[in-house]
């Protein structure tokens, strides 16, 4: 491991350029790290509607079969898993913040996760999602605002985003090709510090070209939560991510 700084939008950060530029500490006014770690993940995160007092999380599971959100037992780091089933249904495996938006784009805000999709979407209609969104909706193509990691079907790297009046879904790239997704972890990050020009990063290098993606909307339109989810709309496809750390930081 070495540890490197540098300014990021005049925040001092400390990375780590040995482990996929991992983010080791920003030095920024407003700071939520979650590692998944320590016994209150081991009660079972509450489900959407019916949040605990002093845990962020809740899950929204839709489908029968069900598909699952759930902590890894002794799983090195602390993880969750994000699974759908084989069951022919609709089905939705989130986790979110409880629709408690409080992560403002506008004020240099930067998501950063550390993640594997360790089943890719199997089928046409399969996705998972990644990244700050608002108010969680049946679909996360319905959803009014979000920057997203995203994978559907070939397992293809994602890039999206709606600020209420632009919809994007680009294709993460990487030396001229596109970015596909194997099933170990890497170092997934959004930077907002330019809302002119969201910056997406995967393993510490850039996936989208500079100004393909902005985010328009201020005010109250343009405070997020953290949102993760597997979904399809129906049909026997299946889909897994685990999730090891989020971070997130902003200036106030």
């Amino acid at each position: 491991m070495t540890t490197r700084s540098k300014y990021r939008s005049s925040i001092l950060t400390f990375y780590d350029d040995a482990a996929s530029f991992e983010t080791v500490l920003p030095m920024a006014p407003l700071q939520f790290f979650e590692e998944f770690i320590g016994a209150g993940h081991t009660a079972g995160i509450p489900a959407a509607g019916s949040p605990t007092a002093g845990y962020p999380w809740v899950k929204k599971i839709v489908g029968a079969a069900p598909p699952t959100v759930a902590l890894i037992s002794n799983a090195s780091g602390g993880q969750v898993q994000l699974a759908l089933t084989a069951t022919s249904e609709k089905q939705d495996a989130a986790l979110y913040w409880n629709d408690n938006l409080a992560i403002d784009v506008t004020k240099k805000a930067v998501w950063e996760a550390r993640a594997a999709l360790t089943v890719a979407p199997s089928a046409a209609g399969v996705q998972m999602v990644m990244g700050l969104a608002a108010a969680w909706i049946d679909g996360p193509d319905n959803n009014v605002k979000y920057l997203e990691f995203g994978a559907t079907a070939n397992a293809n790297l994602l890039v999206r985003s709606q600020d209420g009046t632009t919809q994007n879904s680009i294709a993460a790239s990487s030396a001229g090709s596109a970015v596909s997704l194997d099933t170990n972890f890497h170092v997934f990050r959004i930077s907002a510090e330019d809302p002119t020009d969201v910056a997406f990063y995967l393993d510490g290098a850039r996936v989208n070209a500079n100004g393909s993606v902005a985010y328009a909307a201020t005010g109250a339109n343009a405070i997020l939560q953290p949102y993760f989810a597997v979904y399809k709309p129906s049909g026997t496809g299946v889909a897994t991510l685990v999730v090891d750390k989020v971070d997130i930081w902003a200036n106030r």
